[in-house]
């Protein structure tokens, strides 16, 4: 069987069973992940800019939307703050992509909540296995959401829309070769483009969908083939030292366990708003800080020692908009040091003139080491009296208890009595007979 194949099969298997409690469960809470990430961004520039687009401003509430159109604005203002999940085995954000892709493809078919959650765990699947499988080779190019995001997001559909086997390989393959999305200036001068990119993936896989249901074919080997996928996009070479895995090895990260060791389940629900290389340097300084209790007043300097693509991604050592100071660690730990909260969503874009908070930005560096992998960060400060103290600390991500505390909390804060309302139906979504419970609260808190 090819890859597709494979997939297609797993697809048809989780749209028709029960999915095990633990994934069910998960799969609820990256639907609230998704939801408070998207709530926050519909508030945005972006989010103004594609309801211009895609014409709801001039009409709002005006009735059915295609779920292209709502899969793309859906995963576009989710991303905004930078604070949608990650996995923890590679560098990709699913759900802004396959949550997105599988509420649009729901909400059009009015699916029950249960399809929804298959479609979201068969989207998180697929999505993070090709994610693990294309590597550095990859993600040193092409960034993952967008493009292996788009292929998870075709399963989600495909899932959702109860596609057989036959098109849902079909519609995987049209995903693979319409799937892009490119690192360049997306941390610095471009930043607006990072958040197209998981709406961009959310829409082609919904398209895909609907046009393998219509009976439109692909190509078979679209994964693994000569000219497929990987072969195209996840070239070896100096930009990925040490990376060069056989056929066999790609087979067995893309589909060895497939129903029995859940991706879902390794994912990560951000506590910071910013991207993820920023998170052990804020640990670092925060454990400098903490223990023994130390005042930011006695810190003359600190550098931030991290992997060359890491420094690369969030070294911005002067962040000119709050786009651009999501990548900036030094903008990160300059908060921490002014004494404001680095947690909240979303954080206030005064912020980055605040003269104390540029104080600090001017006296933080981030410094490439290249002894160190992608997810360590050492932290050391130089204090007034001359002497370093130093914290090397690994990321914290969101209990699940804090990840359902702050989508209430977003609920109740854009939705006001309603918001109750609609954290219980997300909370109770495998329940659900359709769609229409839940998508007008959902459309309401979105800007929809």
């Amino acid at each position: 069987m090819t890859i597709a194949r494979e997939w297609a099969a797993f697809c048809r298997t989780t749209a028709s069973a029960a999915l095990p409690a633990s994934v069910e469960a998960r799969a609820r809470l990256c639907v609230a992940d998704h939801l408070h990430a998207a709530m926050h961004g519909a508030r945005s520039d972006t989010g103004k800019l594609l309801r211009r687009y895609l014409g709801w401003e001039a009409n709002p509430h005006s009735g059915a939307v295609a779920a292209e159109s709502a899969a793309l604005y859906a995963g576009a203002i989710s991303a905004v703050h930078e604070i949608d999940d990650v996995h923890q085995d590679t560098s990709l954000h699913p759900g802004s992509v396959v949550v997105a892709a599988a509420m649009a493809a729901a909400a059009e078919v009015d699916a029950p909540g249960a399809r929804l959650l298959a479609g979201v765990a068969a989207g998180y699947e697929v999505a993070v296995r090709l994610s693990i499988a294309a590597g550095h080779r990859h993600y040193h190019y092409f960034h993952a959401t967008a493009t292996c995001g788009t292929v998870g997001a075709v399963a989600a559909a495909a899932t959702v829309f109860d596609l057989d086997e036959d098109a849902t390989a079909h519609a995987i393959g049209m995903a693979a070769t319409s799937a892009s999305g490119l690192w360049e200036g997306i941390n610095d001068e471009a930043v607006m483009i990072k958040h197209l990119h998981p709406g961009l993936a959310a829409e082609r896989g919904v398209r895909a969908a609907k046009l393998a249901r219509l009976g439109l074919q692909a190509a078979r080997f679209s994964i693994e083939g000569d000219k497929g996928f990987l072969a195209a996009l996840a070239q070896p070479g100096t930009h990925a030292a040490g990376e060069a895995p056989s056929r066999g090895d790609l087979a067995a990260i893309l589909v060895d366990g497939l129903g029995e060791r859940w991706a879902i389940l390794r994912n990560i629900f951000k506590r910071y708003p910013f991207c993820l290389g920023c998170f052990e340097p804020l640990e670092g300084l925060r454990h400098i800080l903490s223990a023994p209790p130390r005042s930011a007043s006695a810190i003359a300097a600190v550098l931030v020692e991290t992997s060359p693509p890491t420094a690369w991604l969030v070294g911005q050592p002067d962040p000119h908009d709050e786009f651009q100071a999501k990548f900036s660690a030094p903008y990160a730990l300059a908060l921490v040091l002014a004494g404001h909260d680095v947690e909240r969503v979303p954080l206030p874009a005064a912020l980055l003139a605040d003269p104390e908070v540029r104080r600090w930005i001017s006296v933080i560096r981030v410094q490439p080491n290249r002894e160190f992998g992608r997810r360590r960060a050492r932290v050391t400060v130089t204090l007034k009296d001359g002497s370093p103290v130093s914290a090397d600390q690994p990321f914290r991500n969101l209990d699940d208890a804090g990840a359902w505390a702050r989508f209430s909390r977003a609920c109740t804060g854009y939705l006001g009595d309603r918001g109750a309302i609609l954290e219980r139906r997300v909370d109770a979504c495998s329940g659900l007979a359709g769609m229409t419970e839940l998508m007008p609260l959902v459309n309401a808190a979105i800007g929809r």
